[in-house]
Parts: structure tokens; sequence; C-alpha cells
């Protein structure tokens, strides 16, 4: 999901000292309507000590209202104003469930009409299984009224023929009835990447590999393109100079990952 930027609400983000000077002002300008003197308003002053308490106390209400009013819209929402959202459209939070991984489906939620049978209801049915991570489901893999949908765990891995099962059970109340539907476990891509790398004197190859590998498998998840040039980069780890010899399963050249599958990487390193 494209990130959506929060309003720029520059009235609500007031400091103790913006308010404090307001006040001050305002002061200011009465005594000179009344023709008196302007109270002292510098620090440990009287005025000062009895209205800049409440100056901060105004700023922390200020931010406290920008945080409720943010909290109603879905995009911003988190914590229990989030599952306050999922009540509304009737998706519970599941077990384990992030507030990212949540507001996305209920946002697909919001975005999707409901209920007419098509690949991407399915897919958005067995997101909403407890436990499910992914869902891709694919039409006419059997004949033109199947509809095969491929699931994930919550770590992105393969589900196990149980959840599959689950899911499968769960989905058969929204089946629609000229549809043969199965549930499967995503398959696994192979993803070998192999690398010659040029460290510097002080790094340790142990700590290098596994930043790499950590950086290629956050590129890797959901991505259906792997583009040989992008993987190049993210060989640039701390303690990394230079690389060379590097190939993705065995060529230089991109991949792309089937609809049924999720990548499973193997990482070769030598120096």
């Amino acid at each position: 999901m494209a990130t959506i930027d929060k309003p720029d609400m520059p009235i609500l983000r007031e400091t103790p000292d913006q308010i404090y000077q307001r006040m001050a002002n305002r002061m200011a300008a009465l005594a000179q309507q009344r023709g008196e003197n302007p109270p002292a308003t510098e620090e440990g002053e009287i005025f000062y000590d009895f209205e800049y308490p409440i100056a901060a106390e105004i700023s922390e209400q200020q931010q406290l209202l920008e945080y409720g009013f943010l909290q109603r819209f879905l995009p911003w929402a988190d914590g229990e104003f989030l599952d306050a959202n999922g009540v509304f459209f009737g998706l519970p939070r599941n077990e384990g469930e992030t507030d990212d991984a949540y507001r996305q489906r209920l946002i697909d939620r919001a975005r999707t009409e409901e209920g007419d049978g098509r690949r991407q209801d399915y897919e958005r049915w067995a997101r909403n299984v407890d436990g499910v991570g992914g869902a891709i489901a694919i039409e006419k893999a059997r004949h033109d009224l199947s509809i095969d949908v491929y699931i994930t765990d919550m770590n992105g891995q393969p589900a196990s023929a149980e959840l599959a099962a689950t899911v499968r059970t769960k989905l058969e109340d929204k089946r629609k009835a000229l549809h043969d539907l199965k549930v499967f476990p995503a398959n696994m891509f192979a993803v070998n990447v192999a690398v010659r790398l040029v460290l510097r004197a002080d790094a340790v190859l142990d700590n290098v590999q596994e930043q790499i590998a950590a950086q290629i498998q956050t590129y890797l998840k959901g991505r259906s393109q792997i583009v040989y040039q992008q993987i190049g980069t993210l060989f640039f780890v701390d303690g990394v100079e230079d690389f060379a010899d590097f190939t993705l399963n065995g060529e230089e050249a991109n991949l792309t990952v089937p609809a049924d599958a999720v990548s499973s990487l193997s990482l070769v390193v030598t120096v």
C-alpha cells in the first residue's frame, strides 16, 4: 500500500513556549488598553510561574486532540482504535496480527465490493481466517469454474495442510455454487544467490552474510519479479567494499516467481 501522509495540523501542534507567548501578548495588550504597565513575563516572574504550566497543559491537550482526531481515520488508526474500525467492518483482529497487517486487511475490505465471487473475494476471505498471512487465488487452474487459493502463514511461509483445510472449511459458506474451490499451501520457489565479496579487513563474514540475507529476504517478500540488478545493491552492508561473480539461480538474469509460490532464499557467500 502506498504511504498516506498524515494531514498537517499546525494549530494543534503548538509548543508550551508558543502558547505562553500568546498569553503574554494578550496580557500586554490588555494592560495597554487600560493604560497600565504590562506585567513582567520572563521566566521566574509570578506571571510565568502561574501561566506557563497552563500553557504546557494546553499543548499536551492539543496533541491528544490531534491524536484522537486522526484515530477516526483508518489509514492512521492504531491499537484499540484500529480494533474499533474492525468492529465497523465486521472483521475482528486475528490472533497475533500486527497493526500494519490488520490495517491493510481492513483497507482491502473497504476498497473491495463484497461477495460476488471474484478471485479477489476469495483472497480476502482467506486472509480473514486466523493464521493466514497471505493468499493468492488463481482462476481456471483445472476448468472454467475452478478457484485455487494458495496461502501462507503469518511468517510468509507456506501454510500447513491443517491451516489450508481450515480455510477451505471456512470458505465453504461463501463459495459460489458453481465454483470448484480448493485451498493449498503456497508452493516454494527457490532463489539461489551466490556472490563473492571483498570485505574490509575488520569485517566478520558471518555478520556480513546475516545482514545480506536479511535484506534479500525483505526484498523477496511478496514480490513476483526479482530484478538481478536490485539484488546486487543489497550486498553493500557494513564491511563490504565490493562484490563479484554474482549469480541469481545460476544466471545473471531476472526471475519471475510463480503466482502460487513464495520465495525461499539460499545464499552462498565466498571471499
